[in-house]
């Protein structure tokens, strides 16, 4: 009984013996470092910033473009290849010229002119006359008609001016220099009462204004040789 103790320990160490060579004889595999954990992602830089940064950017290669550009065109003096015309002026220095008379000028962007037929006394009577002035308001182009009247009359200066210009539906009020006052004295009823049915005429004429009423340094006078201080109907 003894015996076959001892052969079974001697056949379990022979087995033992066995798995331990069989696992030595066993390839062995490169071990491998632990995946590296993925870093959190990092937040985005505010909204705003990233705006400004963007802007800049623009502006940067704008700057860049036209420096750039201005330098080969004169460089190059790609600027002074202007065609010759038949007259042997160059092209160029006639656009610089015009440019420069304009801008020397205090001429108004809108060019554009406007015909305006208008009556002004002379020797006892309405003559009538057009007149060319620049279309603007029509606040300024009344200031501007009521003037050339003033002149064509011929019984004011040059220091009775017309100082401003005020419309309220179909009456206009014109407000005049003090001269305008002392000039009227001196012509007498007859030809004050002409001038300002002069002006009322051209006001409903051109301006579709039936009653005109008339200022002095912005007050209402109440003397002189014609009734101010109401307004003056189309006659």
């Amino acid at each position: 009984m003894a015996r076959r103790r001892s052969e079974d320990f001697m056949e379990m160490e022979r087995e033992f013996e066995e798995r331990v060579e069989a696992k030595r004889r066993r390839p062995s595999y490169p071990s491998y470092p632990e995946p590296l954990k993925h870093d959190k992602k990092k937040p985005k830089p505010p909204l705003l910033l990233r705006v400004l940064a963007w802007c800049g950017v623009i502006l940067f290669c704008f700057v860049v473009g036209y420096v750039g550009t201005g330098y080969m065109v004169d460089t190059l003096g790609l600027n002074k290849q202007w065609p010759t015309l038949g007259n042997g002026k160059n092209l160029g220095d006639i656009v610089t010229s015009a440019e420069e008379e304009f801008m020397g000028s205090d001429a108004p962007l809108d060019m554009q002119k406007a015909t305006f037929a208008v009556f002004y006394p002379q020797d006892g009577e309405l003559m009538t006359e057009n007149v060319d002035v620049i279309a603007r308001t029509l606040e300024d182009n009344v200031q501007e008609t009521v003037q050339r009247i003033l002149k064509l009359s011929g019984m004011f200066n040059d220091a009775v001016s017309v100082l401003h210009v005020f419309r309220d539906v179909d009456t206009v009020y014109l407000n005049l220099s003090t001269h305008f006052l002392d000039a009227l004295n001196e012509a007498g009823e007859k030809a004050g009462v002409l001038l300002i049915t002069a002006i009322a005429r051209s006001m409903n004429n051109n301006f579709s204004l039936t009653k005109v009423r008339f200022l002095v340094d912005s007050k209402v006078v109440s003397s002189g040789p014609v009734d101010l201080t109401s307004a003056w109907p189309l006659q």
